[in-house]
């Protein structure tokens, strides 16, 4: 679930940008820009707004050539980091979807897609090391991931310069992204201007070559480096090196030999460490490449044996990828959705909604009618993904089960109308044997719930689940004066003769048929035109049936 998206009388609206980009929830900050997440009312879909920060200058003193030199090099930046990112099409970089200059602010956007999951970093943090340390096949399926997207940005002549744990996210399925390239750069172009001022440090010092720590040119080889110094952390919790009284991360990276993995977890694989090694040598030339790191990690992956991260929940396992290819999520095991995703973005941060951090407020009978209301005009309107996303927050707030239920229809009703049937009927099928066993098989929400139910269950493909569906609601005869449920039982009829006789159980297709005929006269008399084409399709079926 998406947290965050705002009532509809939540304060100031929203703001719009390039007339389909409507601005809700700031989710990051940095020096770069301030991301927001937002909606293409275009598209019906939710993304993620980079906006470039506004530009204006951090004294009154600092005008003129410096600070349009200053400006110009931040634009420069931000333009670059987008055509870098833009450029690289991996599943395990972010997709840019968009960019453009808002014509209120003057200030560039790029529009990015929104990714939920977790940042590698939280996996490190939570994780208690003593007790329950992250499987080998598990960072191996990480850093074979992050090396397969290495490998592809140095095709592209770009070097990333700041791989490290709060730079890569594992969202659900399994895939890692390799986030934020505002630092990185581009190798053999000499015509574009100089963005960092010679013997300027990039990086993270924890994940620093050598090279790096000493602000020398850098290549593909320094990814290579904070990769290991990444592989190194998932295993132990702590990168090769650390800085003490007298030295600093960097002085290590360029002077300290690395220390042997197995040193500190002897069950890591020997070639593992022999890995790490070579992958962590002071001379760059030296290095392996990033698809050699990968092809040596591929069979720890499959080795599925040993302990797994206590967060690994089987929804956000890196191994998905490589041990169902094109296969898709897992079935659910009941634990699978019990974390809580953390909506993220490209860059340049990722924090946790507002919303979530503080925790929600009860749902107020009041505020459901609202939302429900909100919901019914977005999905008339066509905006069907906010319309979800408000019914989805009402859910989680709501404490008292009959509002819930009824957040849970409405929701049904937009996923339904959005043509996610296996997601509407997933709740519509629980409310109808909640609503039948509580109320009896004749209450209106039991027959609407059953009724959108069987639907689904044709749109599936189901047809034995759907003909049992819409049993429940044909056992029920209707009120004369009740129109909407006479038009729902005589369609559910009219659904069932259709589905018999796909499955060539004609005796029973007639049996309905004669049904559907003799109903459709009672309650809505003899003279009704429909009762022609119903009668020469009981005839068409009668003469196959011979």
């Amino acid at each position: 679930m998406v947290h965050g998206m705002p009532n509809s009388d939540a304060g100031i609206p929203a703001r719009v940008i390039a007339g389909r980009y409507r601005l809700y929830t700031p989710i990051g900050a940095g020096g770069m820009g301030e991301v927001w997440q937002a909606y293409d009312e275009r598209l019906d879909r939710r993304v993620a707004v980079k906006m470039m920060l506004a530009e204006s200058p951090v004294s009154p003193g600092f005008r003129g050539a410096a600070f349009e030199e200053t400006l110009q090099t931040r634009r420069a930046r931000f333009l670059r980091e987008v055509q870098i990112t833009a450029g690289i099409e991996h599943l395990g970089v972010p997709a840019v979807y968009d960019t453009g200059t808002d014509e209120a602010s003057g200030r560039l956007f790029v529009v990015m897609q929104l990714l939920q999951g977790r940042e590698l970093q939280t996996f490190i943090d939570e994780t208690d090391y003593e007790n329950d340390t992250v499987s080998v096949s598990w960072a191996a399926a990480i850093a074979a991931q992050i090396a397969s997207v290495l490998d592809t940005v140095h095709h592209h002549d770009v070097v990333h310069r700041d791989i490290k744990p709060s730079n890569l996210m594992i969202t659900p399925g399994g895939v890692v992204k390799v986030l934020d390239f505002g630092v990185a750069a581009l190798r053999g172009v000499g015509i574009l201007p100089r963005l960092t001022q010679v013997g300027m440090t990039v990086g993270t010092p924890p994940y620093m070559s050598p090279e790096q720590s000493l602000a020398n040119a850098v290549g593909p080889a320094a990814d290579v480096y904070a990769l290991a110094c990444v592989l190194y952390e998932l295993l132990t919790a702590k990168p090769p090196f650390s800085p003490d009284d007298n030295r600093s991360h960097m002085w290590h990276h360029v002077h300290t030999p690395p220390p042997p993995i197995r040193s500190l977890r002897p069950d890591v694989p020997v070639d593992i460490e022999k890995l790490l090694l070579a992958m962590l040598t002071k001379e760059s030339e030296q290095r392996m490449g990033a698809m050699e790191v990968y092809d040596a990690l591929l069979p720890f992956i499959h080795d599925t044996a040993g302990t797994l991260a206590a967060t690994d929940d089987g929804v956000l396992d890196p191994r998905l990828p490589f041990l169902r290819p094109f296969g898709g999520r897992a079935r659910s095991t009941g634990v699978a959705a019990s974390y809580t995703p953390t909506v993220v973005v490209p860059s340049p941060v990722a924090v946790p909604p507002a919303a979530a951090q503080s925790g929600p407020s009860a749902l107020t009978e009041k505020e459901a009618d609202a939302i429900s209301d909100r919901a019914a005009r977005l999905a008339q309107e066509g905006q069907l993904t906010q319309a979800a996303d408000a019914l989805d927050e009402a859910i989680a707030r709501a404490a008292d089960p009959e509002l819930r239920e009824g957040m849970q229809f409405n929701l049904a009703q937009v996923k339904f109308l959005a043509g996610s049937h296996r997601e509407a009927l997933a709740l519509f099928e629980p409310l109808a044997h909640e609503y039948t066993n509580r109320y009896g098989g004749d209450d209106e929400q039991a027959q609407l719930c059953w009724y959108y139910a069987a639907q689904c269950r044709m749109e599936l493909g189901e047809a034995s689940a759907a003909i049992r569906a819409f049993d429940q609601v044909a056992e029920i005869t209707p009120a004369p004066e009740d129109e909407d449920a006479i038009n729902r039982y005589l369609d559910t009829l009219a659904r069932l003769v259709s589905l018999y006789a796909a499955a060539e159980d004609l005796p029973q297709a007639l049996e309905v048929g004669d049904r559907l005929r003799s109903e459709t006269s009672r309650l809505r008399g003899s003279d009704w035109p429909g009762l022609a084409q119903i009668d020469a399709y009981l005839s068409r079926l009668r003469q196959d049936l011979g």
